[in-house]
């Protein structure tokens, strides 16, 4: 009888053991970009636009589907880096140089990718920089110092590409309903083994 009791609580322990944090790579790929740049003492302001379908921009996330509804939400979400800036690691700790937010993630495995997310920041002197990124629309990234500005806009259009992978995806974590059958199968098991002494 002590197996038996063993052999569930293994069984159990290992049906209700946690999902890890799956890590996907992404990037979009060919944008229209505009870049406005100014520097007060040469006298230039210049705004060149072009279509660049060699430019690729993206980056890492990674989450757990808690609550089993077949997508990756903005609570569910662990890791969102964009453009080399980590973006959980700037809302946890924010500072005058750089301070981050992200307004909407969604991420449906085998479909698209929702996120709007943004970051600012700048120093005691002349110096800031922001940037921003909505999924389907537009990226920015601006910079400025005391007599200069750049600012690159990057617009999706038809032409925008996204790819998508998930690196060292954990095993699937059995259902509530395949525990049941596993803790019945064991108990079963019990039950015949018992009966085999008893003959």
């Amino acid at each position: 009888m002590r197996r038996i009791f063993i052999a569930m609580a293994l069984a159990a322990g290992a049906c209700s053991a946690n999902a890890a944090a799956t890590t996907w790579n992404f990037s979009y790929t060919g944008f229209l970009t505009t870049h406005r740049q100014v520097d007060q003492l040469q006298g230039i302001d210049q705004t060149t636009t072009a279509f660049r379908p060699d430019i690729a921009i993206g980056g890492t996330f990674a989450g757990v589907d808690d609550d089993g509804d077949g997508l990756i939400s903005l609570s569910e979400l662990t890791a969102f880096d964009f453009d080399g800036r980590d973006y959980i690691g700037c809302i946890a700790a924010p500072s005058p140089y750089g301070h981050c937010s992200i307004q909407r993630f969604s991420y449906t495995p085998g479909g698209n990718l929702e996120v709007s997310a943004g970051w600012s920041g700048n120093d005691e002197f002349w110096s800031g920089w922001s940037g921003s990124v909505t999924s389907g629309v537009r990226i920015t990234d601006s910079s400025y110092g005391r007599f200069t500005e750049s600012d690159w806009t990057y617009d999706w259009t038809d032409q925008t590409r996204f790819s998508i992978t998930a690196v060292g995806a954990p095993p699937p974590v059995p259902e509530p309903a395949a525990a049941g059958m596993t803790a019945v199968g064991v108990l079963l098991l019990g039950a015949l083994a018992r009966a085999r002494r008893a003959r």
